[in-house]
């Protein structure tokens, strides 16, 4: 009798194969694509660790407690001004980066969100708020097939392929014009130095 590791072991490269054969996998599969072209990029903060460190901070013997506060400072951007905030302590330096990717498709009546994390490279996909699908540097960890999602993310895929393919088009189109204008000035310059018309 098979053990409970090699019965998983056996459900997981099934699974694999099936999810492989319906082109979901990997960041050129249906859901990356679909992520890729639909999705908008989680942005997270990079900051002193010292700007959360509030204890002792606040109190101030004036009396007024907003002097102590630390604000980030997004180079200069959106600083607070007035009165108020006159003698406000220094502001901390933050910066920011992209950590992932996020799909939600309640905007589209689904229920589906796809959520990329660049940090993990894992790639997961909740169904009505359940997880079925999670794929973590390329290794699938966790697929619950269902027709519904699975539809959603076909037909999404659909858009998504003609976005990218559009984008490819636009792309060629500009390096076509970038290598046209650098061949007419490249002539000119020749011309110019050379006298060759």
């Amino acid at each position: 009798m098979a053990s409970k590791e090699e019965i998983e072991s056996r459900i997981k490269e099934q699974r694999t194969a099936e999810a492989n054969k319906k082109g979901l996998m990997g960041q050129g599969g249906k859901i990356g694509l679909v992520l890729r072209m639909l999705g908008s990029p989680i942005v997270g903060q990079v900051e002193d660790a010292a700007f959360l460190d509030l204890e002792g901070r606040i109190e101030d013997p004036s009396g007024n407690p907003i002097m102590d506060i630390p604000v980030a400072d997004l180079d200069g951007v959106n600083r607070p001004y007035g009165s108020e905030w006159g003698g406000i302590a220094e502001s901390v330096p933050v910066s920011t980066r992209t950590i992932g990717m996020h799909f939600d498709g309640l905007s589209r009546s689904m229920h589906l969100e796809i959520i990329y994390k660049d940090e993990e490279s894992e790639l997961s996909v909740h169904h009505r708020g359940r997880l079925v699908y999670r794929e973590v540097q390329g290794d699938l960890v966790c697929y619950v097939p269902a027709d519904e999602w699975e539809d959603w993310v076909s037909s999404l895929f659909k858009t998504a392929k003609k976005m990218h393919r559009d984008s490819k088009e636009d792309e060629f189109k500009e390096k076509v014009k970038e290598a046209r204008d650098s061949k007419e000035s490249w002539l000119r310059h020749i011309a110019a130095r050379w006298g060759i018309k």
